[in-house]
């Protein structure tokens, strides 16, 4: 019984990664199975866990996010075993996924990582890209780890107002 409720799970995100046709924050994903009464806390995290050891998914960590990426081999399996999701469960995904389709877009392409360089500073790299092209990178050297985090905390608000500065002020 165990095993057929993990494979649910595990069916339903690789559906979602598939319909999502991109990169989706697990975040994002564990919101729906939540939310939607399908798994716990516990279960969903062995659900990820499994899904990456088997090499369903890939889990890139950016940030502070974990971003989800369908492998061929997760592609495969949705494929030999996707019609075992009941319709009801798959419409469910396909409405979730249109009515946070923005939401989405903008988690996978609005990021901001740092890390500490040799020299003893912190790099914050953030960019704004659009359909793979990237609109606006820019990168950021500060004294310590909490400015880091704050900068790139504040990015995922203030990207869309900075961009605007610049494009108004440099055209």
């Amino acid at each position: 019984m165990q095993d057929t409720v993990f494979t649910v799970y595990k069916l339903i995100i690789l559906y979602m990664l598939d319909r999502a046709e991109g990169e989706v924050t697990q975040g994002m994903l564990s919101t729906f199975l939540l939310e939607g009464g399908y798994a716990n806390f516990v279960s969903l995290a062995e659900s990820y866990d499994q899904l990456e050891k088997q090499g369903l998914v890939n889990i890139i960590l950016r940030g502070n996010k974990k971003f989800l990426k369908l492998t061929e081999a997760g592609q495969q399996a949705l494929g030999f075993f996707g019609m075992q999701l009941s319709p009801q469960i798959r419409r469910q995904a396909d409405n979730w996924l249109i009515e946070n389709g923005q939401k989405i877009r903008e988690e996978r392409e609005v990021t901001a990582i740092y890390e500490r360089m040799t020299s003893g500073v912190y790099e914050v790299r953030m960019s704004v890209k659009e359909k793979d092209v990237t609109l606006l990178e820019v990168k950021l050297s500060v004294p310590d780890a909490a400015s880091a985090e704050a900068i790139a905390a504040r990015w995922e608000e203030k990207n869309a107002g900075i961009y605007q500065y610049l494009i108004e002020n440099l055209f």
